[in-house]
């Protein structure tokens, strides 16, 4: 049964036909013998849409899987945990053939390439896909499924058309992480150059500030008490939490008025320590070390009730320690040896407090450490900003592709 999608360009009136994917383009064709030399994309290779890494080897040493001598606009379906949506369409020019891993299936139409490319990405296609997969360690499809897969498909003209749409949503949202990836290596770059004093910063008649010092932490100041609520108390309540969970994957490094904490459902009449302005709380535990002590700051805490949650240690730095110079000095080279050499567990990691209290802090005159954190907060917020403009490209993209295609 024809149908039509919600959003439409004009112009294209004629209903949308049902059809299987294998007819619509062949799936893995039979391939050319493997050359002695070429390059490998496997599924480490690819991250949304993009090659990532390139690797040349040559035909003794190459994987098992390594089967499929690809063609310019052969599209690649990830097939093995097809949820991550690695998918990609081989449009690169290299000096050797290109192969792809058998984790992928390879679908070939050059007339509909760009068009199915992007069909792979609807909502409707990836849920037909999951629900015909298979195991559960690594949840896979094979060709035979997808290619009984239903898709509905307009003229080559509205394909086209489509396909240009998103392949220019798409350049934007790689063009915006660009951006960030070019912003985060000069931060890096700048992080490095300040903590090692190759760069100085001067004080208001441009003069040299005094020598560094430095200290150990719990010098600098005093650790507070955390709380240790789990996920199942989280509610309605007055009182918030800086949950350690929260520090890995939702803050940008600061804790503002802004900034959404989850609330806690708990004794009211019972007292608790509340995190205050300028306090610094580090996560204690990770499943790896490049997470293990990572830090936020609290600059705005707005009236709020906030308390430190679960596997978090709580830092007040003293007037002689600048809360934000001490989170960007945790995200420095120097800093990360210390996490390395002082986690502890196997599976888990953990931070004691004793071992982050002996962490040794540079300490520049307190003008500088403000003058250097306001330097690195200012280049933090535009990495930030960049970040929040691709995400709404990418939900831009989302919704545009929720309807238009079925």
């Amino acid at each position: 049964m024809s149908r039509s999608p919600n959003l439409r360009f004009n112009s294209f009136t004629d209903p949308w036909n049902p059809v299987e994917l294998g007819s619509l383009c062949e799936i893995n064709p039979k391939s050319d013998p493997i050359p002695n030399e070429f390059v490998y994309i496997d599924l480490e290779s690819v991250e949304s849409g993009q090659l990532y890494e390139i690797n040349v080897i040559r035909k003794e040493d190459a994987p098992s899987r390594a089967q499929r001598l690809l063609r310019e606009k052969d599209v690649l379906f990830q097939t093995v945990r097809p949820y991550q949506k690695n998918h990609y369409i081989f449009k690169d020019v290299f000096d050797l053939p290109v192969v792809a891993s058998t984790g992928f299936a390879q679908l070939r139409n050059e007339k509909s390439s760009e068009f199915i490319y992007h069909l792979l990405y609807s909502s409707r296609f990836e849920k037909q896909v999951l629900i015909r997969c298979t195991g559960s360690n690594y949840p896979a499809i094979n060709s035979a499924d997808l290619s009984e897969i239903e898709v509905f498909v307009p003229s080559i003209l509205e394909q086209q058309k489509i396909a240009s749409f998103f392949s220019l949503l798409d350049q934007k949202i790689v063009k915006q992480q660009e951006k960030i990836e070019q912003l985060e290596l000069f931060k890096k770059g700048m992080l490095q150059k300040i903590f090692s004093q190759e760069l100085r910063f001067k004080d208001e008649n441009g003069q040299e500030f005094p020598e560094w010092d430095s200290s150990v932490l719990e010098e600098l100041g005093s650790f507070i008490r955390n709380y240790s609520f789990s996920r199942s108390v989280e509610g309605e309540g007055e009182y918030q939490h800086v949950h350690y969970g929260d520090i890995h994957s939702k803050f940008s490094g600061v804790i503002t008025s802004k900034t959404e904490l989850p609330s806690l459902s708990v004794d009211t009449e019972t007292t608790y320590t509340l995190l205050e302005d300028g306090d610094v709380v580090f996560a204690d535990a990770s499943e790896d070390t490049s997470d293990l002590g990572k830090s936020v700051v609290l600059l705005e805490v707005d009236n709020r009730k906030i308390i430190g949650g679960l596997h978090t240690h709580c830092f007040r730095p003293d007037s002689r320690l600048d809360p934000l110079f001490l989170h960007f000095f945790t995200q420095t080279v120097e800093y990360r040896k210390f996490i390395n050499v002082n986690a502890n567990g196997v599976s888990v990691f953990g931070l004691s407090k004793p071992a982050l209290a002996s962490l040794e802090v540079p300490l520049p005159y307190i003008k500088e450490q403000q003058k250097i954190s306001s330097f690195l907060y200012k280049l933090s917020r535009k990495i930030e900003l960049l970040r929040m403009k691709k995400i709404e490209l990418e939900v831009m993209k989302k919704g545009f592709m929720s309807q238009m295609f079925i």
